[in-house]
């Protein structure tokens, strides 16, 4: 692989880690059982508030973390190469298995949305497969995406259709914003209530695994099939990138459509609904439009060139980067660690909190890696999977006059 295209799979990486985090932020900063709610924001539905809500639902929402699990699976050949190499296997699977543990620690210890678990156990499926040929990736994954997507369509018309009562409707929204209620004073306590409250949220989502599991899965593998095809190298034709920019940005015309009518309309429950399964469905798509444009900006001069090469050290260190985003929204959210403002920043004030972080991160990393080897927390990973490894850079020897 030549180093632009290693630069082009940095930068799309660090473009996930970034966008990600603007989709996490309320997360961090309100309890769990409101923050994806726009009916029941804490804050209201003021203009600005609406307005920073749908800019990430449509434009951000579900395409980053589907980038970033895309590009998992083009990690796990990268490392583990063909079934084959049984030496190369034996560290792919330390790997995984030191993430399962990174993935506990982070969940637990410091954020409840952590995803390395998820991603790790998907890792140790997918790994069996990475040494299938592209079509045969992507007819997988797409079948298990496909699948995933007709049932999750079908529940939602379904529960449109049969499971409205409003009255336990009613019952079920008063219990949930009554644990919310009390989430919020266990964040904004000291640090021990912050942290029992954040393990207990974490152990709250552990059940679901097996449907995150399935859906990271596909994606990894839809991943991994693009990357041998081509498309995450830059290799593919300009036609196929064209075409691949026209279906996702139509599908982001959909979505934004869906979105951008909700508040417009007073919020009716069908249209949520609906909107939130059409954005799940469709992000692939669009996520794959984001990929073609940032390959034809590397292949572009200027300013558009300037985007990958800025993103591709956020990328080289992008483990590091994620948890860095945790440990910086705990102390600035949660009780006891920092700026204690759990429940008191509306969405407007994320968005600009989120924006800071992206330069500090792009600053940062670039700061970094013009010394050092790779990410701190990549340095430690790498020793505990593959031993010994150099972190800081060489030095240069001067040029004799």
């Amino acid at each position: 692989m030549t180093k632009d295209r290693i630069v082009l799979l940095d930068a799309l990486r660090g473009l996930g880690v970034l966008g990600i985090l603007l989709c996490n932020a309320p997360d961090f900063a309100v309890a769990p059982n409101v923050a994806e709610s726009v009916k029941h924001w804490p804050f209201g539905t003021s203009p600005a508030t609406l307005a920073v809500w749908v800019v990430t639902q449509w434009l951000f929402q579900r395409k980053f973390v589907t980038l970033f699990s895309m590009l998992f699976g083009v990690s796990i050949f990268l490392v583990g190469g063909e079934r084959s190499d049984l030496e190369r296997g034996a560290i792919l699977r330390r790997r995984l298995g030191w993430m399962v543990v990174f993935g506990l620690l982070h969940g637990f210890a410091i954020w409840y949305g952590d995803v390395l678990l998820s991603y790790a156990l998907a890792g140790f499926a997918v790994m069996l497969a990475r040494s299938w040929a592209p079509r045969r990736l992507l007819r997988v994954g797409i079948t298990i995406w496909s699948a995933f997507s007709l049932m999750l369509i079908t529940g939602t018309v379904a529960a449109l259709i049969f499971g409205h009562d409003a009255a336990r409707e009613g019952l079920e929204v008063a219990k949930e914003l009554a644990k919310a209620k009390a989430a919020e004073t266990q964040y904004g306590g000291g640090f021990a209530q912050s942290l029992i409250q954040n393990a207990r949220d974490r152990a709250a989502i552990l059940p679901n695994e097996p449907f995150i599991f399935a859906m990271t899965a596909s994606l990894m593998l839809i991943g991994l099939g693009c990357f041998k095809a081509g498309l995450f190298t830059g290799e593919a034709s300009a036609r196929t990138y064209r075409i691949l920019i026209a279906v996702g940005l139509l599908a982001l015309a959909v979505v934004g459509a869906m979105f951008i009518a909700l508040p417009l309309l007073g919020l009716p429950r069908p249209l949520a609904a609906m909107a939130g399964a059409v954005q799940m469905v469709t992000a692939p798509l669009t996520t794959l439009a984001y990929v073609s444009l940032m390959v034809l900006a590397s292949r572009s001069r200027g300013v558009w060139a300037a985007i990958p090469k800025a993103l591709a050290p956020v990328g080289q260190m992008a483990f590091s980067n994620y948890l860095t985003q945790s440990l910086i929204m705990t102390a600035v959210f949660y009780g006891g660690r920092g700026l204690d403002l759990h429940g008191k920043v509306d969405r407007p004030g994320l968005a600009a909190i989120t924006v800071a972080i992206w330069v500090l991160q792009i600053l940062w990393s670039r700061w970094w890696m013009d010394r050092f080897e790779m990410g701190p927390l990549e340095w430690v990973w790498r020793r505990l999977y593959r031993g010994p490894t150099r972190l800081r850079r060489p030095r240069l020897s001067p040029v004799p006059a």
